[in-house]
């Protein structure tokens, strides 16, 4: 008996000579492919289109739908849509309003943006946002196209098709071709249409900030200037006066018993609350004395040191895997506690880096740094203990916020990501997925 997968993407045929095809998605107990006929008053879990059409869309953009994060979640550009968004494929069919991206390790089903049904006679059900593991998502791809290819291939654009997954399928088993693909989409480009000059600059970066850092540095600034932006990174933390230790990160055992499909947000406050338990402080306001001791360093020491990110577009540590110079971006005393714990958050996530960034973008490193901080800072144990979390009042928030030294949208964060204030955009959805 075979174990249920949590992705599917599956076609049937009701004409053995047709490309026209009954094709169903599923994300988890999410079925994003569910569709209500008004007139016929009945639901069903495909839609009908050209088998061939969808994948060649899915093939045509796979190294950016597998490799390209979303910047901003409430209004994505013309550019990203076409090559994300499900509606943007041809055929004239009622596609799933579904945007498809990457966070780094895990591929994003989401609403696209507007409504996230469709009117008329036929109306897409509602979903929320899904996340699938890429290795899962890679395989039931291939199974798809192999279907598609098996029923299609002496039809139209059949042998078009297999051109094309045979060219993806090549570029994959070639780890420089394959290397240079997934920059090109981390940097929002389509195969062999980024700067040879911008690949050639983050070819040279990757000897200092290695293959996941460069990454991270294009998913947090997409497009020609990305390189020039890391390598001023670069030079800002290498004259940073602020040298942190991230040594007890390597202390903590990630043994947190967590559900098979687990959240950034849920592995970061597991994380935090064990950092505490390490300490020796499980409660309560982290102290400065306390916050410095985790970098071996005082207090005074990097609340003084000049930020030398500050104009840069994300901030950035370099070091030998265990001492870091850091270039900082804020200096009020609550967003640089919150900076300096997202680096240590990093240092969780990736222990063995030499090179790490904080930044903006969605991929699960940077949302796993987030909750680090929060939860580091703020823990909802202890936020629910100080509010009423079930009628949070603004002065109660900023109450808390004061107590816990941290802005009030730490306070605010934490509440929404627990379910008990409604998302305000789908930024703070995607954030929480």
């Amino acid at each position: 008996m075979s174990a249920v997968k949590y992705f599917t993407l599956a076609a049937s045929w009701p004409a053995a000579r047709d490309e026209v095809a009954d094709i169903s998605l599923r994300v988890g107990d999410q079925v994003i492919s569910r569709i209500a006929d008004i007139e016929k008053q009945t639901v069903r879990d495909y839609f009908r289109a050209s088998s061939i059409g969808l994948a060649l869309w899915l093939a045509d953009n796979w190294w950016r739908l597998r490799w390209e994060t979303i910047r901003d979640a409430r209004l994505p550009s013309v550019d990203w849509r076409l090559r994300h968004e499900l509606n943007s494929a041809s055929g004239g069919a009622l596609w799933p309003p579904v945007m498809i991206y990457s966070v780094g390790n895990r591929i994003a089903f989401a609403p696209s943006v507007g409504k996230n049904v469709v009117g008329g006679p036929q109306s897409y059900f509602d979903f929320k946002i899904g996340m699938v593991s890429a290795e899962e998502y890679e395989r039931e791809l291939d199974a798809f196209f192999e279907s598609v290819l098996g029923h299609c291939a002496g039809m139209a654009d059949g042998g078009t098709l297999k051109n094309v997954v045979l060219q993806i399928a090549t570029e994959r088993q070639d780890p420089e071709l394959a290397a240079w693909r997934r920059l090109e989409a981390c940097l929002g480009f389509d195969p062999d249409d980024a700067p040879d000059e911008v690949i050639d600059a983050f070819v040279k970066l990757d000897a200092v900030a290695g293959e996941d850092g460069v990454e991270e540095a294009a998913h947090a600034q997409p497009g020609a200037d990305s390189a020039h932006s890391l390598n001023l990174a670069i030079e800002a933390a290498r004259e940073s006066t602020v040298e942190i230790d991230l040594s007890l990160a390597d202390d903590l055992g990630g043994n947190w018993n967590l559900p098979r499909y687990a959240s950034p947000w849920q592995m970061a406050e597991a994380a935090a609350e064990e950092l505490r338990a390490l300490i020796g402080v499980p409660r309560g306001l982290l102290k400065h004395a306390v916050f410095g001791d985790l970098f071996k360093a005082r207090w005074s020491d990097l609340k003084s040191a000049t930020a030398t990110a500050r104009t840069l577009p994300y901030g950035a540590r370099i070091g030998d895997g265990r001492k870091f110079h850091a270039a900082l971006q804020t200096t009020a005393s609550h967003d640089r506690r919150f900076e300096l714990a997202r680096q240590f958050g990093d240092a969780i996530w990736r222990k063995d880096a030499s090179f790490g960034i904080v930044s903006r973008s969605k991929t699960d490193r940077q949302k796993f740094q987030r909750a680090f901080a929060h939860s580091l800072l703020c823990p909802f144990s202890d936020l629910q203990r100080v509010v009423d979390v079930n009628d949070p009042t603004a002065e109660a928030m900023k109450t808390a916020a004061r107590r816990f030294g941290v802005h009030p949208s730490v306070v605010r964060n934490q509440l929404v990501y627990k379910g008990y204030l409604p998302f305000e955009n789908k930024n703070d959805e995607t954030e929480a997925a």
